[in-house]
């Protein structure tokens, strides 16, 4: 419902483009809470706040305000005031409206009626139009928690996508190393079975009598052929498994740490090299200084494999083509460059434009998630607070340029942990 400041409103507008009557919005007790122009102008001065009972001098004796709000279609003759000393005698029609009184006077009577009915008209439209707002505005309001619901839901829904994303890297890095670790595992296996030959070799010549010189060194240098093999391959073995150990670690904890930024690319390369040995791809690394960083190494691990899948899989069309990876490691005041390039078949425009959304992928048909350059984006600018812009251009290749800022609370722990 309209309050009275609004029926005032819409009615002392209406009432100043009509013949002249005298209108007033009075409280229960009487008060007057405003009036409009032509009354203000017959009865002299300001109007608000005096009584009712005050501007007039002469009404009927039974005449209560609150009855004859009551009985609106009675009309009461009652003598007002007039500002230039001869008291004018009103028609008036008294009505009750929520908490106010609308007190209506002219002199004609008929004219009078038309207005206090189309100034009801108006008031009970107003009272519909805010019962209308009320209710788009509860539908509004259910709309927009739905809808805040839903986009929750979805954030949630794209998070779980990307932990999935990143555990799907960890599982082709498990798959990788598997393969990778068979190799020297099996050569280290192979050769131990010829050291224990050798073994029981030499053991039936010292049974015998007569041992052959020639005999005794053939064996002694095949167990020491054999041994030189089963270390050499036991150790690429060790290696293999502590660069798996620390990748897989970094990238399935949360775990903070001072870490070599060097090793951690080095361990990359380490794990990449088993997809692209069999390929005609070469990779280059380049650092200036060895660099360390107080941090998740997991973040970096996770961003430098993310971008090497990308150019295997689009850039050399999963390892058809042959070309270059080179990555460059540089200090530029507190912040830490990191330039990545492939030699790839690059990408268009709008590919180099759209690579860091979200599901956004050029080989859905071949699997893609289209969440790896995402995910990339994500760490840089959320976790590391840097910032990764990609230039490519169709047929030369694909660079990428990841700033990442040091502070001087990281370098002074960095250092502390050092020391």
């Amino acid at each position: 419902m309209a309050d009275n400041s609004t029926i005032h409103s819409i009615v002392n507008r209406y009432m100043e483009t009509k013949a002249p009557i005298l209108f007033f919005v009075l409280s229960l007790k009487g008060e007057i809470v405003s009036a409009n122009q032509y009354a203000a102008q017959l009865i002299g001065g300001p109007l608000a706040g005096k009584r009712f009972y005050d501007v007039i001098v002469d009404f009927p004796d039974e005449f209560d305000l609150i009855s004859a709000a009551g009985d609106p279609s009675k009309e009461r003759m009652i003598t007002v005031r007039s500002d230039n000393g001869s008291p004018e005698t009103v028609c008036f029609i008294f009505e009750q409206v929520n908490d106010c009184i609308l007190a209506f006077g002219r002199l004609d009577t008929d004219e009078l009626e038309i207005m206090r009915k189309e100034i009801l008209h108006l008031n009970r439209e107003q009272s519909s139009l805010m019962r209308e707002l009320h209710k788009t505005n509860a539908q509004l309001t259910q709309k927009k928690k739905a809808l805040t619901q839903s986009i929750a839901d979805l954030k949630s829904a794209q998070a779980e996508l990307v932990e999935s994303e990143k555990m799907a890297s960890l599982g082709r890095l498990v798959a990788g190393f598997a393969h990778e670790i068979n190799t020297p595992v099996g050569i280290a296996l192979t050769a131990s079975s010829s050291i224990l030959e050798s073994s029981e070799q030499i053991d039936r010549m010292l049974l015998q009598d007569e041992v052959e010189e020639e005999e005794l060194i053939s064996a002694f240098e095949s167990i020491r052929d054999a041994s030189k093999l089963v270390f050499s391959n036991l150790n690429r073995s060790a290696d293999l498994v502590g660069s798996f150990k620390r990748t897989s670690i970094d990238q399935s904890f949360e775990s903070v740490s001072v870490y070599c930024l060097n090793d951690t690319i080095e361990d990359v390369f380490a794990s990449m090299r088993i997809k692209i040995k069999n390929t005609a791809i070469k990779t280059m690394f380049d650092s200036q200084e060895n660099i360390s960083l107080y941090g998740n190494p997991g973040d970096i691990f996770q961003i430098i494999s993310n971008l090497f899948d990308n150019s295997f899989l689009h850039g050399f069309d999963n390892g058809k083509l042959g070309g270059e990876i080179a990555i460059g490691v540089r200090k530029k005041e507190n912040n830490i460059v990191i330039h990545y390039s492939d030699t790839g078949k690059g990408m268009s425009t709008e590919t180099a434009e759209r690579i860091f959304e979200p599901f956004y992928t050029t080989l859905r048909a071949r699997g893609g998630s289209g969440l790896g350059m995402y995910i990339c984006h994500n760490i840089v600018t959320s976790r590391l607070n840097g910032m990764i812009v990609c230039n490519s251009r169709q047929g030369k290749g694909t660079e990428f340029k990841i700033t990442v800022p040091i502070t001087k609370e990281e370098i002074n722990e960095a250092d502390t942990v050092r020391e």
